[in-house]
């Protein structure tokens, strides 16, 4: 039996499954799908003859990215260091977070937060998406206009991860002066954890030594907003001036 024959029942498998997940999005849309079958169907563009999903899967493994926001944060050569990612696959990866990230900063780009209040509103506006908390990175210039909104990381409905180093990283690519943090609490409690202080903590001990000040971090939740500046002042001990400011006076 030829190649060709062998491969025949194989392919028609993948065929058809790669045609349900495309009827799947096209018919229901991509909310009525997990991140690994979105994923999954993105791969079948650059790999149309093999089964994805283990790919898929380990991609988003804690071994891999850990998410599809850490996928599509990735480098493309970061990318292609996973086992089973060739140069196309790599590239096609890192096109679809570039153009998303492109989008976003379009949207948001100029927009200028000078003010805990500033800052409040625009954090409402961000895209927080179901039960779960999520943590955004905003990089400003030096006179606090948007240069963009990252949304790095997604937790739990009671807790979220935040590394320094994805922080630093973001803030040095998008030639941040400033940066704020903003993150939800889907039960609308607004009032910071522990681990809130701690994480803010961190992220001032990362940013200072390279020149980048955290400006703010923001709590959104039921429709309303909570701003740390105050408390960031105590843990920074060299807010910026202007927010610091301001802070005060809305008080």
């Amino acid at each position: 039996m030829d190649e060709k024959k062998q491969q025949r029942p194989d392919d028609n498998v993948h065929s058809g499954h790669r045609r349900r997940l495309r009827e799947t999005y096209t018919e229901r849309g991509p909310d009525s799908m997990h991140d690994h079958q979105l994923l999954e169907l993105l791969l079948t563009y650059a790999i149309p003859r093999r089964d994805t999903n283990p790919l898929a899967h380990r991609l988003l493994s804690k071994e891999g990215f850990g998410s599809l926001e850490g996928l599509f944060a990735a480098d493309v050569h970061e990318i292609m260091k996973m086992e089973g990612v060739g140069e196309s696959t790599a590239v096609l990866l890192s096109l679809v977070g570039s153009m998303g990230r492109r989008t976003a900063a379009q949207k948001v780009r100029g927009k200028r937060l000078n003010t805990p209040h500033a800052a409040m509103e625009y954090c409402k506006a961000l895209s927080f998406k179901g039960n779960n908390e999520s943590m955004y990175v905003i990089s400003l210039d030096k006179s606090h206009r948007v240069l963009s909104a990252d949304r790095i990381s997604t937790g739990t409905p009671g807790e979220v991860t935040l590394y320094p180093r994805t922080v630093v990283e973001i803030a040095l690519r998008r030639g941040a002066q400033n940066v704020m943090l903003c993150h939800n609490h889907p039960s609308g409690d607004l009032k910071p954890s522990r681990e809130d202080l701690n994480t803010t903590s961190l992220i001032i001990g990362a940013l200072t030594p390279i020149g980048i000040v955290l400006n703010d971090h923001i709590i959104v939740g039921g429709g309303r907003a909570y701003s740390m500046s105050q408390q960031m002042y105590q843990l920074n001990g060299r807010a910026d001036n202007e927010l610091a400011t301001a802070a005060e006076k809305e008080e």
